[in-house]
């Protein structure tokens, strides 16, 4: 599970996970300054070009869009040029793509344009532009800088092109950004949408604000984050060869409604606070409580490095994959309590599984604790006797269930797998290790009765797994 930070604007923009919107912070001074250039357009009754000044990372972009956002009754939202479109490209591009003129002012961004040694070519396009702009005071033009001479030679050129009008003094902009104080704000607000907290990156309130303080910007600040995050989750992960766990339990209908209030939705990924909080009595409840009291041994940066999921089968699945491949004692059971072989039903009730969902990449995006249609008595029988089962035929069981995935998924190699793959540990296994795709996954499958089906029961057995897994790879003190 790789955590990216976004470290500048134009990263959230491209960023699918992402939305820009929240995670804007208001900055009043820079807010005011935007104010102050729409006001001027008005003034003198043409567009303007205007130069943002500032450290790289304080927040010269996101001011733009911030703008936007924030003064939506002024302004329209944001035009960005390419940085792909060549300087002497540019005026024919805005009169292709600008829009016709509204009650609203227009900013246009032209971000990633530093230092340029086509003379002519930026002649040009300031000519063309403050023709452009003559007619059009609805239209501020905003060009980000970090180097102050090439700013000042934009400037130059701009007034020996278009005079004071095209750049007047109140469009020479030194943008401030976030104060230090809404930092952890900022981050916040991204950790809300990339559904993370500090306890799952081993991190601790204190290494951030020691961020804060060593930083000058907003953007070096996320940028040590960053960093942060990659070493203690990316580069562990790398130098310790830590493998990625898929818990797979099975139950009655209900597991689904009990699983899903330890996991989080779209990702699967294991919820540490919940798990706790649901069997904190457990003796691995008990014994997580105490390592969580470290940020470097916390359950849930635990789960971060294992990349720990939890996914469920509900019982037809269960049932038609050991009519399809069990052992031949297993299927006459089955069809003793009315069960036969039904390659149909076993794809069928297989593909509405979220263990399918995940391996499968579709996803669950939202997860319910509704129990979705009605179990038929000789199914829920037939479970029930192979749940019976699961303590002595757990190894052909788990077989069954993975020879269906790979039938349904065929890049979850279950053929070429391998099944109880000692760990190292005295009598600890990996119920399965098998590879999907491009990573190689160890499944961990959990067999409960209806009675047993139960979010404590479920999440007491994780824990124990995942102690017996971070203590194998000296994650935790034991």
């Amino acid at each position: 599970m790789t955590v990216k930070i976004p470290t500048r604007f134009e990263h959230i923009l491209g960023d699918d996970r992402l939305s820009s919107t929240p995670l804007i912070v208001r900055v009043p001074h820079d807010m005011k300054q935007f104010d102050i250039l729409r006001r001027t357009t008005e003034i003198q009754g043409g567009g303007i070009l205007s130069f943002l000044s500032g450290a790289s990372g304080c927040g010269k972009t996101t001011s733009v869009w911030s703008a936007s956002i924030n003064m939506s009754d002024r302004f329209e939202p944001v035009l960005s040029v390419p940085a792909t479109v060549p300087l002497r490209e540019i005026a024919t591009w805005l009169q292709d793509n600008v829009p016709g003129k509204t009650k609203k002012s227009l900013l246009i961004l032209m971000d990633g344009r530093e230092a340029s040694d086509d003379t002519v070519g930026l002649r040009q396009f300031m000519a063309t532009l403050n023709q452009f702009l003559r007619s059009r005071p609805d239209i501020i033009v905003c060009w980000p800088t970090t180097n102050d001479d090439w700013k000042q030679e934009l400037i130059s050129m701009a007034r020996m092109v278009g005079g004071n009008s095209l750049t007047p003094a109140s469009a020479n902009v030194t943008i401030s950004g976030p104060p230090k104080e809404a930092w952890n704000d900022v981050l916040e607000r991204l950790f809300i949408q990339l559904d993370q907290r500090l306890e799952d990156l081993g991190m601790s309130a204190e290494s951030i604000a020691q961020a804060i303080a060593e930083n000058e910007t907003v953007g070096d600040f996320l940028g040590v984050v960053r960093d942060e995050i990659a070493s203690r989750v990316d580069m562990v992960q790398l130098a310790q060869d830590l493998p990625e766990i898929l818990f797979v339990v099975t139950s009655t209908s209900a597991v689904v409604g009990e699983a899903n209030r330890l996991r989080r939705a779209g990702t699967m990924v294991l919820k540490a606070e919940e798990l706790v909080g649901y069997s904190p009595r457990s003796e691995s409840g008990k014994w997580w409580q105490e390592r969580n009291k470290s940020p470097q041994h916390h359950l849930a940066y635990v789960i971060s490095l294992f990349r720990a999921k939890l996914v469920t089968m509900t019982p037809s699945s269960v049932v038609y994959s050991i009519a399809e491949y069990g052992p031949e004692d297993m299927r006459s059971a089955l069809r003793d309590k009315g069960i036969s072989k039904s390659p149909a039903n076993a794809d069928t009730t297989f593909q509405s599984t979220d263990f399918c969902k995940y391996i499968n990449g579709s996803g669950v995006n939202e997860l319910t604790s509704t129990i979705k249609g009605k179990t038929s008595d000789s199914v829920l029988n037939a479970y029930a006797h192979i749940q019976q089962l699961s303590a002595r035929r757990h190894k052909v069981i788990n077989q069954a269930i993975c020879a269906l995935a790979e039938k349904n998924v065929p890049t979850f190699t279950a053929s070429q797998g391998s099944f109880e793959v000692d760990l190292g540990e005295q009598d600890t296994y990996a119920d399965a290790v098998i590879s999907l795709e491009d990573r190689e996954l160890h499944l961990e499958f959990h067999h409960l009765s209806d009675a047993h089906c139960k979010a404590a029961s479920i999440a007491a057995y994780i824990m124990k797994k995942l102690r017996v897994y971070a203590n194998h790879y000296n994650i935790t003190p034991r």
